[in-house]
């Protein structure tokens, strides 16, 4: 018997072993995933603006306005099953518009920031660009899709000074209404902005006037 015990010791501190490396292993792998998911901004052909976007399963949704008149919409972690697709109207308020997502889990927020004109009452300023899309993705990356109106050139470019996407509009013969990029913050950037340039000639003179609406930025928008 006596010489049967070191066999067994050894086997019994293996299990002991193996039992606490797994518990361990749980508790480091137990982390609260993003409630986030993903999320699609836009701005339909009357002017109006909506958020669409998809959350985990048991995420409690909730949307408040701030008296900045900023959106909040604070996410958390709930034992009910809930919904996993959501959709939000808002509205253009003295030109500018902030939707933030709070993740109550993490503490982390995104914010979106939305500079534009209401359609109501702009002239001329939206004369080219009939829609657009922003839709963030898990993978950092952001989809942009736009439809301009007939007769309108459109030239994309990335502005080095203002690290800032350009989407330049004007008067022009082209054919294609449909357009779509992939945008992605670069490492130098404070933020992900995108501008929609609208290049307007005014009169016999030729007389250009460049107005930078709709304005759009986003940060903290990794998903971590």
């Amino acid at each position: 018997m006596k010489k049967n015990t070191p066999y067994f010791l050894a086997l019994s501190l293996s299990v002991l072993f193996v039992s606490c490396a797994s518990n361990d292993t749980e508790i480091i792998n137990d982390t609260p995933e993003n409630l986030l998911q993903s999320y699609t901004l836009k701005r339909d052909a009357s002017g109006a603006y909506s958020i669409d976007f998809h959350t985990t399963d048991n995420t409690d949704v909730t949307t408040v306005t701030n008296v900045d008149n900023s959106n909040e919409i604070i996410l958390a972690e709930t034992s009910q099953n809930t919904a996993t697709k959501h959709s939000n109207s808002f509205s253009i308020e003295n030109d500018q518009l902030k939707i933030g997502f709070l993740e109550a889990n993490k503490g982390k927020t995104r914010n979106i920031y939305i500079e534009d004109e209401n359609i109501t009452f702009a002239k001329g300023i939206t004369e080219f660009l009939n829609s657009y899309s922003i839709t963030a993705n898990e993978d950092n990356t952001y989809q942009l899709d736009f439809v301009v109106n007939d007769n309108v050139s459109t030239n994309f470019i990335y502005n080095e000074d203002l690290k800032t996407y350009e989407v330049h509009l004007t008067n022009g013969t082209s054919s294609q209404n449909n357009f779509s990029r992939e945008l992605k913050k670069r490492p130098d950037a404070d933020m992900l902005r995108l501008d929609f340039v609208n290049h307007i000639y005014a009169g016999k003179t030729e007389e250009e006037m460049v107005t930078r609406k709709p304005k759009v930025g986003v940060d903290n928008g990794e998903f971590i």
